[in-house]
């Protein structure tokens, strides 16, 4: 198994709900085997479905992974499927969203996590699922749009500001390489529009705090909120489908009571339930697995 390290701080309780159970174990902190890796936190399930992708789960800019982690690891070993949730640093990973600007890329760290998981469970991981809170969800379309081949479904949570399907804007706001670091990014829109994707944001995240994207030029394109930004993206990735002649499978939907906070998605807004939800409803084969 990879090198661990215990939790010092324990994350905080989403809170009990019918269809989140206690966590099955404390999570523990596994230091990356390579210099391209971050830490992260793993649960490799008593049984594993071998037909169930592993779920990536990504946090915001708190970086509270161990929360995100506790969230989702019922679930994961009730169906069999292997738990990954990176800890993106602020050290080393300060805008991880982006993907592609921190020395250390996190498109680069994330799959070198996975070559340990493969090392520590003998299993070979080719495509996973994903969900992204905030500034999670910044870093999975944007990881979805230059890796589509490896990702099955996509979970957006609250999400500041978007990658738009528009190749006359450059990256990261669109599909054109930009200048320095940007100039790496190779999207393929067609193939990602092709993963179904699920938009998410709290109906009360309307709040223009300190950590929202407020330039005037981001607000007009975009939206002034979460909420609005989120479902014009949502709008402007199904148009972008209908012109490559591919039926839209993007999903779009609020989550009640709730603002730009992860317990409170998950605690009034159900958020675990809905993405879990939605993510069971599909398999490879295309028959229902709950």
């Amino acid at each position: 198994m990879p090198a661990q390290i215990l939790l010092q701080e324990p994350p905080t309780n989403p809170g009990p709900r019918a269809d989140v159970p206690e966590p099955v174990a404390r999570p523990v902190l596994h230091l990356p085997r390579s210099c391209q890796g971050v830490p992260y936190y793993l649960h490799v399930p008593r049984r594993i479905d071998p037909t169930a992708r592993p779920l990536i789960a990504v946090h915001g800019i708190s970086r509270r992974a161990g929360t995100h982690f506790a969230a989702f690891a019922p679930w994961a070993e009730r169906t069999g499927r292997i738990l990954i949730a990176p800890l993106f640093a602020e050290k080393r990973c300060r805008r991880y969203q982006r993907m592609l600007v921190d020395r250390r890329r996190a498109d680069h760290a994330l799959f070198a996590i996975l070559k340990d998981v493969e090392a520590a469970t003998g299993r070979t991981i080719d495509r996973f699922d994903f969900f992204g809170f905030s500034g999670g969800a910044q870093f999975g379309h944007r990881l979805a749009l230059m890796y589509p081949d490896h990702i099955g479904r996509l979970a957006l949570a609250s999400a500041g500001w978007y990658t738009f399907p528009d190749p006359a804007v450059a990256f990261p706001y669109g599909l054109s390489p930009g200048e320095g670091w940007a100039g790496a990014f190779r999207p393929r829109l067609a193939d990602c529009l092709s993963i179904p994707i699920l938009v998410l944001v709290g109906e009360r995240d309307v709040l223009r705090d300190a950590a929202l994207r407020k330039r005037a030029w981001v607000d007009d394109r975009q939206g002034r909120t979460r909420v609005e930004r989120a479902a014009r993206w949502t709008m402007a990735m199904r148009e972008a489908a209908r012109r490559c002649g591919i039926e839209p499978t993007i999903d779009f939907q609020t989550l009640p009571r709730s603002g730009h906070s992860f317990e409170a998605c998950v605690d009034d807004g159900g958020l675990v339930g809905v993405v879990t939800g939605w993510m069971a409803d599909y398999n490879p084969t295309g028959q229902s697995r709950h």
